[in-house]
């Protein structure tokens, strides 16, 4: 191939190509820009549902605490009715224990006394009842 000078001509459709390059490279970045444009608005949607959703999140995380302390203050409750039924309970058995030693102690001071009223009423001769 032989080189040959450009003529104006040849510069001229080189330039009108490169113009219509130009202009559709133009209008392609007018269309990304559009695109990027509407998924800016999609993702600012989107924070907007994630901004809503972090809201009900943290109420409900707030009602969820204010159970749990609620249930907790009711375990608390419980817990201290328990310990005073236990000790109440103790009390009656302490008092139960001591009134079963009494009355132990009692059969067993009868029995001496019948024994010793039945040895008497054999020496005196004095029939006793039947107890």
């Amino acid at each position: 191939m032989v080189d040959k000078p450009a003529t104006r001509k040849d510069i001229d459709d080189i330039l009108k190509v490169v113009k219509g390059i130009a202009q559709q490279t133009s209008d392609e970045f007018v269309s990304i820009g559009k695109r990027f444009d509407a998924m800016d608005e999609r993702f600012d949607a989107m924070d907007e549902r994630f901004d809503a959703m972090d809201e009900r999140f943290n109420k409900f995380e707030f009602q969820v605490n204010r159970r749990f302390d609620k249930i907790e203050n009711e375990i608390f409750d419980l817990q201290k009715s328990h310990d005073r039924l236990l000790v109440t309970i103790d009390r009656f058995l302490a008092r139960i224990d001591t009134y079963e030693t009494e009355q132990a102690a009692r059969d067993s001071q009868f029995e001496k006394l019948l024994d010793w009223a039945r040895k008497v009423s054999a020496k005196t001769g004095i029939p006793l009842e039947d107890l």
